[in-house]
C-alpha cells in the first residue's frame, strides 16, 4: 500500500539581525565598556606619576564627553541624510579611538591629554548609542527590547573582563602600557563589527524581525510601510515632558558617571587594596550584563511610569552604597550589586522612556536632542567629582550630593513619563 509522505515544515532560517546585535554588542564593548568604563583605572596612577590634580586631569574625559554630545547632533543628521555610510562612520570612529588611546600612552603634559580627547570626542558617538539604536530599530520590531538589552550589555562584558586585566597591567608595567593594551584590544574587537554591519534588513533581502508581508503582496520580500505615531521634534520641544526628561537624564548621568570614574580611587583612598577595588568594579560590569537585559524585560511589563521610578531607585541605591562603602569589608560588593543596576540605567532606559513618552514618528531626532542636553551631566561628572574632591579633601560629601541628584532624577523622570502618558504623546 502506497503511503503519502507527510510534508515537513521548512526549517526557520537564522535571522541576520542577531548578527547585527552581536556587532552592536562589540561597538558598546569598545565605545563604552573600554573607552569609558575603564578610564577610572588611570586616574590615580597618572596623577601620582605626572603630578596632576585629579580634577584637572579628569577634564580630558569631560572634553571627550562634551564634544561627543555636540557631535551626536551632527551625526544624527548624517545618519538621516546618508545612512548608507554608517559603516564608514563607525570605522572612522573606531580607528580614531584606538589611535587616541595609544596617544595617551605617549603623553606627559595635560594639554596632550586634552588635545587627544578633543579629537576623539568629535567621533566618539559613532561607537555609542546613536549607532546601536539606529541599527536595532532598523532590524527589529518584535523583541526590540531584548535586542537593545543584549546590545548594551556589551559594555558590561568588556569592562568586567578588562578592568582586572588593565589593573594588573598598570600595576605591573605602568599606566602607559595600560593605555596601549586598551588600544590594541579595542582594535581587534572592532574588526568583525566593521565587516559584518548592514544598515537594514533589505540589504540582506530580509524583513525586520516581527514584520511579515501582507498576504496580497506578490513580492514577499517587500517591506510594508509601518505607521509611525508620536510627536515630531518640533512638537516635543514644546512639552514639559521633554524638559523633565532632559533634567532627569542630566541628574542621573551626573551621579552615575561621577561614581564610575572615581570609585576605584575612592576605594583605595579608604583603605581597600587595588585588587579589591578593581574586583568590585569588575563585578559591577559583570552584574550589568544581566541587569541591562533584565531591566529591558521588566520595562516592557511595567510601563514607562513605573520604569522611571525603578530607574531612579537603582541610582539612589548606588549613591547610598558607595557613601557607606567603608562600613565593612563586604560593602564594596554590596556597592557592586547596587551600581551594577544603577550604572545600567545610563543606557537602557533612555531609548525605552523616550520612545514610550514621545513615540516613533521622529524618535532619532528627539533621542539625539534629549541625550545631548541630558547627558551633559555625564560629560562634566568626572571633572566635577575630581574638583570637589580636590577642594573638600574627601569623596564623602560628593556622594551625598549625588544622592540628592539621584532623588531629583527619579522625580523628573517620573514627571516626564506621567505627563506624557496622561496626554498621550506616543499615539498622536
Amino acid at each position: 500500500m502506497q503511503q503519502t509522505a507527510t510534508p515537513k515544515k521548512a526549517p526557520k532560517k537564522f535571522f541576520y539581525g542577531w548578527i547585527i546585535v552581536l556587532c552592536c554588542t562589540l561597538l558598546m564593548a569598545v565605545g563604552t565598556g573600554i573607552f569609558v568604563n575603564c578610564v577610572g583605572i588611570f586616574v590615580k596612577p597618572v596623577c601620582e606619576d605626572l603630578g596632576f590634580e585629579r580634577g584637572t586631569f579628569t577634564l580630558y574625559t569631560t572634553i571627550t564627553s562634551v564634544l561627543s554630545m555636540l557631535a551626536m547632533l551632527v551625526f544624527g543628521e548624517l545618519y538621516r541624510k546618508k545612512p548608507r555610510r554608517i559603516r564608514l562612520y563607525i570605522a572612522i570612529g573606531g580607528l580614531t579611538g584606538c589611535l587616541v588611546f595609544f596617544g595617551y600612552s605617549l603623553s606627559s603634559k595635560l594639554w596632550h591629554f586634552y588635545t587627544l580627547s578633543a579629537i576623539y570626542g568629535c567621533v566618539a558617538t559613532t561607537l555609542a548609542g546613536i549607532s546601536v539604536t539606529t541599527l536595532v530599530n532598523n532590524w527589529f520590531v518584535d523583541k526590540r527590547g531584548l535586542a537593545t538589552g543584549l546590545a548594551f550589555a556589551g559594555s558590561g562584558v568588556s569592562a568586567a573582563i578588562m578592568t582586572p586585566v588593565l589593573t594588573t597591567v598598570v600595576t605591573d608595567y605602568g599606566w602607559r602600557m595600560g593605555y596601549r593594551t586598551m588600544s590594541l584590544v579595542s582594535f581587534i574587537i572592532l574588526i568583525p563589527a566593521m565587516l559584518l554591519i548592514r544598515l537594514e534588513p533589505s540589504d540582506k533581502g530580509l524583513l525586520p524581525y516581527g514584520v511579515t508581508p501582507h498576504p496580497s503582496e506578490e513580492d514577499k520580500r517587500s517591506i510594508p510601510v509601518i505607521e509611525q505615531t508620536g510627536l515630531t521634534r518640533a512638537q516635543a520641544v514644546k512639552t514639559s515632558s521633554f524638559y523633565f526628561q532632559s533634567i532627569g537624564i542630566f541628574c542621573l548621568s551626573l551621579a552615575g558617571m561621577g561614581i564610575s570614574n572615581h570609585a576605584i580611587s575612592y576605594f583605595t583612598d579608604i583603605g581597600y587594596s587595588p585588587l579589591t577595588a578593581s574586583t568590585a568594579m569588575s563585578l559591577v560590569m559583570t552584574i550589568m550584563i544581566g541587569a541591562k537585559i533584565l531591566l529591558g524585560a521588566v520595562f516592557d511589563k511595567i510601563g514607562s511610569v513605573r520604569s522611571a521610578i525603578l530607574t531612579g531607585l537603582c541610582m539612589i541605591a548606588s549613591t547610598l552604597s558607595i557613601r557607606f562603602a567603608g562600613a565593612g569589608a563586604f560593602m564594596p560588593y554590596v556597592f557592586s550589586v547596587c551600581f551594577g543596576f544603577g550604572y545600567s540605567t545610563l543606557t537602557v532606559p533612555y531609548s525605552y522612556l523616550i520612545g514610550q513618552n514621545f513615540g516613533t514618528r521622529e524618535f532619532s531626532s528627539i533621542y539625539s536632542l534629549i541625550c545631548t542636553l541630558g547627558s551633559l551631566g555625564g560629560g562634566i561628572a568626572a571633572t566635577l567629582t575630581g574638583m570637589l574632591y580636590d577642594r573638600l579633601g574627601s569623596y564623602y560629601p560628593v556622594w551625598t550630593i549625588y544622592f540628592v541628584l539621584a532623588c531629583l532624577a527619579l522625580t523628573f523622570l517620573f514627571l516626564a513619563s506621567k505627563t506624557a502618558q496622561d496626554r498621550g504623546y506616543q499615539y498622536r
